[in-house]
């Protein structure tokens, strides 16, 4: 049996791992001998601490909020003490956490352990998608790759694991990963291409072969929405705003009062249109499940709309077709500008001295180092873009309101339509 740390110690040593290897008193840096000393205690003793040391240090490492020339400090001294673990072989509990936190660091024994993983059928995806975070984060020169491989490979690689490999991709600094996007573009599920689209408006370079890309009718003008549009302009470069004038159009700063004629063509058209709700289930979960959760499902992003934002046909009408009408504080997109260059747009959900951390489409948290921030920009425009008339067809937003107009799921047969929607005969 595993003996106890006192109780002192096991509140000081995740401590040292949260403020980032600081001292909690002195706000000093605690160096790398004291820091792989507190670990081979818990090591030793107590298993669980240890696996929470090593995950937070494992984050800091990813987010880069332990700076690089530290992580290098630090590697060469945590290597020993965790290559023991690895050693013992898979069967150790702390096996995993040990091949994550040196593979994070880039140790090149471990970056082959995690390339192992991420590529094993056999591995838990959540195992293989901790593999991929470490992979990215330790510079993995052959991440790149593999992820073409696994977006090639839809039935044998989870979507939930494309997802994340697509994401990871945006912390490389590889002109090829915008080849890599859009070559295997329109082979992405629904689902997983505004993922991809994402990615390529966070760097410049990949931003301009996107829009070339759609210069060249490869891509539709849709698939770059208002938000992400102001991210590319953020950045002030004039070759890059070139582009988005030339290909994508002028960007409003503000509400277009226009979209007040689009919400009464919309609400003529809903009322002589009938929609099938279970389709529009389908396609709320491709569109708007992105940042919206509806009775459970989706990402939570933006408001979840179960009991919020559909009081009436309405309400909801301005919500889908005018977003930036009226826009709860909580809800201003920011756009964060980093010291390499890297633009990520999204919801705030923390802001302080030591990071800055944005919600982005699709749920995932990105998170800047405080010291990396070059510009912060609140927009006025919702984050939720505009133009969905444009995006789906007729008959697909027909459908999309028979579902979300719907006050309950579709296939419960008490579910009654929300105030003043279109009736077509019986109730859906």
């Amino acid at each position: 049996m595993s003996r106890l740390l006192p109780s002192s110690l096991l509140v000081a040593i995740p401590l040292l791992c949260v403020v980032t290897c600081r001292d909690a008193v002195s706000g000093e840096r605690v160096d790398a001998d004291s820091i792989v000393s507190l670990l081979e205690l818990v090591i030793e003793v107590d298993a669980d601490t240890a696996r929470n040391c090593i995950g937070v240090l494992t984050e800091k490492i990813q987010t880069r909020e332990l700076p690089a020339a530290e992580v290098k400090n630090l590697r060469p001294r945590l290597t020993p003490l965790l290559s023991k673990i690895l050693e013992s072989g898979t069967e150790h509990p702390l096996y995993l956490d040990a091949a994550v936190l040196t593979a994070s660091a880039g140790e090149p024994s471990s970056l082959k352990i995690a390339q192992g993983i991420l590529q094993s059928q056999t591995h838990e995806v959540s195992q293989r998608r901790r593999a991929l975070d470490a992979l990215a984060a330790g510079g993995a020169s052959q991440l790149l790759d593999d992820v073409s491989g696994m977006l090639a490979s839809p039935k044998t690689t989870p979507i939930q694991l494309r997802a994340a490999a697509i994401e990871a991709l945006g912390r490389l600094e590889q002109d090829r990963v915008a080849d890599v996007l859009l070559d295997r573009y329109d082979q992405l599920d629904a689902q997983l291409q505004p993922k991809a689209i994402g990615v390529l408006t966070q760097r410049t370079a990949w931003s301009k072969r996107l829009l070339a890309a759609i210069g060249d009718d490869q891509l539709p003008r849709s698939v770059l929405n208002a938000s992400q549009a102001a991210g590319l302009l953020a950045r002030g470069d004039e070759a890059l705003s070139r582009l988005v004038a030339d290909h994508w159009g002028s960007l409003r700063t503000d509400r277009n009062p226009q979209r007040e004629a689009v919400v009464a063509e919309m609400r003529d058209f809903l009322h002589r249109t009938p929609g099938d709700a279970q389709k529009g289930r389908v396609i709320f979960q491709k569109v708007c499940g992105q940042c919206h959760k509806i009775y459970g499902q989706g990402q939570d992003v933006g408001p979840e709309i179960t009991a919020n934002g559909r009081s009436s046909f309405e309400q909801l009408l301005s919500n889908v077709f005018d977003p930036s009408l009226v826009i709860g504080a909580a809800y201003q997109a920011r756009t964060v500008v980093t010291d390499d260059g890297r633009v990520l747009t999204g919801l705030l959900a923390e802001d302080n001295e030591q990071r800055i951390v944005l919600k982005t489409q699709g749920g995932k948290l990105e998170t800047v180092p405080r010291d990396e921030v070059e510009l912060i920009k609140v927009s006025e425009l919702s984050l939720m873009p505009e133009g969905l008339e444009r995006q789906l067809k007729p008959q697909e937003l027909a459908d999309l309101f028979a579902f979300i107009t719907l006050a309950g799921p579709p296939e419960d047969a008490s579910s009654q339509l929300i105030t003043g929607a279109p009736t077509f005969g019986e109730n859906p």
